[in-house]
This record gives C-alpha cells, sequence and structure tokens, in this order.
C-alpha cells in the first residue's frame, strides 16, 4: 500500500465518522434510566421486605417449618435480628434444619451484633460446645454474612 492509498484510506473513514457523528445529532436525545431511578418509591424499603419475610416465616412455621427457615433467613440477610436469632435457635436444636452449633453460633453471634439482647445469653452457651478454632471460624463466616447483608438492596 503506497502513502497515497493510506492517505486517501484515512480521508474516507474520516468523511464515514463525520457522516455518523452527523447522523447522531439529528437523531433525539436517548435517555438511559436506571430502574432504581425510575421508580424508586415503587420498590419497598429493605425494612418492609424483612418484616415480610419474617411474618411469612411465622405465618408457615407450623405447617411448614423448612420453608419458615427459607424465610427467616431472608429476613435475617436483610437485617432483621430477631430472625437471625430464631434462624441460629433451628440451627441450634436441629429443628427442621440439620444441627449445627458452628452455623448457629454466626447467625446468634450476628444478631447480637445487630441489637437483639437475647442473643448474647445464647452465645455464651453455645461457647461451650465450641472449640475456639470453631468460634473463630464461626465469626469469619458472620463477618461474610454481614458482608454480603451490606450489598442487599
Amino acid at each position: 500500500m503506497s502513502r497515497n492509498d493510506i492517505n486517501q484510506w484515512q480521508t474516507d473513514l474520516l468523511a464515514r465518522v463525520d457522516s455518523l457523528i452527523a447522523t447522531l445529532q439529528q437523531q433525539p436525545a436517548l435517555t438511559v434510566e436506571s430502574v432504581d431511578d425510575k421508580r424508586p418509591d415503587q420498590r419497598p424499603s429493605v425494612a418492609k421486605r424483612a418484616k415480610y419475610h419474617y411474618v411469612k416465616a411465622a405465618e408457615c412455621y407450623q405447617d411448614t417449618p423448612f420453608r419458615a427457615a427459607k424465610h427467616f433467613r431472608r429476613a435475617a440477610m436483610l437485617g432483621h435480628s430477631k430472625s437471625m436469632r430464631f434462624l441460629g435457635q433451628m440451627y441450634q436444636t436441629g429443628e427442621h434444619l440439620p444441627q449445627s452449633d458452628f452455623h448457629a453460633f454466626a447467625w446468634i453471634l450476628l444478631a447480637s451484633k445487630a441489637g437483639d439482647s437475647q442473643a448474647s445469653d445464647m452465645l455464651d452457651a453455645l461457647k461451650q460446645r465450641l472449640t475456639t478454632v470453631l468460634i473463630i471460624a464461626a465469626a469469619r463466616l458472620a463477618a461474610e454474612r454481614f458482608e454480603q447483608m451490606c450489598d442487599i438492596d
């Protein structure tokens, strides 16, 4: 390719770019809206969604306790401290969930940090049943859960 060919190619390319710019300028302006910008008042608040799941858990606890545990977890992930404690209790007792003092400690620790006063006493009892290594690992799991909670909107 000669220098004249390259110059001609660049000139043609610039002419096409100018033509595209002119075409775009004639189009009406496009606006991009995010879902949150569009209807912030129509989306339920995090607190309302947490309360919804807590109430659903309470409603279905007698008939379908496993489903109730799912609702408790959803409410807990939205920051509902009582749901964190109830979920921890379900793990602790093995009631309708696999028995796991490790998972119970993680959820009850979060409930305690979120201000649930009854959770602190439960933590003391759980500490007696876990090794130091498991307590540290459960606290780490609780910290990871907290990070996940912060990402939920």
